[in-house]
């Protein structure tokens, strides 16, 4: 496993990756681990009282309102998950380390329902490590280690948002029919958002002026019940080559959703900070007498990283394969007898296994089988077959049984007498 450390000081914070994947959405994630160790190196023989580490998500916001004298600032601060590991417990007495390098490793699942790390011009979501190692009151400074991580949140290929497309279509009276779309809700930064138009004049005379796209993003911030939002935009389009001799204009406008962080945030959702984007359309119309009347949609829209389809579908490797298959017996003790990892004498000592003799007593029964059955192949005979449960056999019975093993007395019976039926052994 090959850990990212943390610094060059004694005491290191190494994880196993630094960005820690949530797939799904909230609701439906299944959470993920973080692992890693912290390592202490000792140049000298050390003395330590104590090593904690400390796991902390928090949600900040920050913002003012107002100018001058009349000017507010509002500031709040949650903590989101927090969690404490005492690797060396303190004590009286302190530890006393000798020179070389120590490990401890550590782990800690983490819930579906975290709110991605999020930095932004007036709050953030952020996750770090913190670890301590705290050392006796005659030095002058302890062991401070710290590591950011980020939780990035990856929606599945199969999510219903990411199949399921949006329109708008409506009827302006005596004006124009329109149906204004996009293929689907989510996208990914850096992909291409196509907006398809479909115009039907209603009246006599009318044009399509131009077209306008705005891709906008919203900012809520809350502290202490008091909320604030803010939107901009971020990228903006126009299309005015319109000829005015058609009845019906059809039009695809694209846009490309900006890839870099400083420019575009994901959607997040927290509890003092939320994002959101909106795609908002205006057609402009020009009447017959030169008027001029604007078309106004808005349409909702997603923007979360999506994990590669392909990674969805991925078969698992040949290794892992079996882990699916249902448990059977005999197909595991006939593994196990091919590779030399069982005698076939005890395989076939296991109760299912010798089940199998009493087949010759269930020829009546078998003969009752249809010609269709007889074809089919024969399912090994489970090992109560061929005998009446409602009777208790007699001690002189059971006796006579000519069982493969016995258990009486109080040990256990002998290798041999179960590895080979029928020898006995001197004790």
């Amino acid at each position: 496993m090959h850990l990212l450390s943390s610094g060059s000081d004694p005491l290191h914070i190494q994880l196993e990756s630094d960005n820690i994947i949530l797939h799904g959405l909230a609701e439906e994630s299944a959470g993920a681990t973080i692992r890693g160790s912290v390592t202490l190196d000792c140049n000298e023989s050390t003395k330590i009282k104590s090593i904690s580490l400390k796991l902390v998500g928090k949600n900040n916001v920050w913002w003012s309102e107002g100018q001058g004298s009349g000017q507010r600032h509002y500031h709040e601060e949650r903590t989101i998950i927090e969690h404490s590991w005492n690797i060396l417990e303190p004590k009286r007495k302190a530890y006393h380390l000798s020179k070389g390098s120590y490990k401890w490793d550590f782990e800690l699942p983490l819930p579906g329902d975290l709110p991605s790390t999020l930095h932004h011009d007036q709050g953030q979501v952020h996750y770090h490590l913190k670890a301590v190692a705290e050392r006796t009151a005659f030095t002058l400074y302890n062991y401070v280690a710290k590591r950011d991580f980020q939780i990035t949140r990856l929606m599945l290929p199969s999510s219903l948002e990411l199949n399921q497309s949006v329109v708008v279509v409506n009827e302006w009276p005596n004006k124009v029919a329109y149906n204004i779309s996009i293929p689907r809700m989510v996208f990914s930064p850096g992909s291409q958002v196509p907006i398809s138009f479909e115009l039907a004049p209603l009246t006599t005379g009318l044009s399509v002026q131009g077209i306008m796209c705005s891709f906008e993003e919203y900012v809520t911030l809350t502290s202490h019940s008091h909320s604030m939002s803010e939107g901009r935009v971020v990228k903006a389009v126009s299309d005015n080559k319109f000829s005015s001799s058609h009845d019906q204009w059809s039009r695809t406008e694209v846009f490309n959703v900006p890839e870099d962080g400083n420019h575009l945030q994901c959607d997040v959702t927290s509890t003092l900070i939320s994002i959101s984007h909106k795609l908002k359309v205006m057609v402009i119309l020009r009447n017959e007498d030169g008027h001029t009347s604007e078309l106004r949609a808005t349409l909702p829209i997603v923007i979360a990283s999506v994990a590669p389809e392909q990674e969805a579908n991925e078969l698992p490797a040949y290794e892992d394969a079996w882990k699916s298959q249902p448990y059977d017996a005999r197909r595991v003790m006939e593994a196990q007898v091919a590779l030399g990892q069982l005698p076939s004498s005890l395989a076939f000592a296991i109760p299912d296994a010798a089940a199998s003799q009493i087949r010759p007593s269930c020829s009546e029964s078998s003969s009752m089988i249809s010609s269709d059955e007889e074809e089919s192949e024969s399912l090994p005979p489970l090992p109560w077959e061929g005998v009446d449960l409602t009777l208790v056999p007699s001690y002189t019975t059971a006796v006579r049984s000519g069982r493969l093993y016995s258990f009486s007395g109080p040990s256990l019976p002998t290798y041999e007498s179960i590895a080979m039926p029928g020898t006995t052994t001197a004790i």
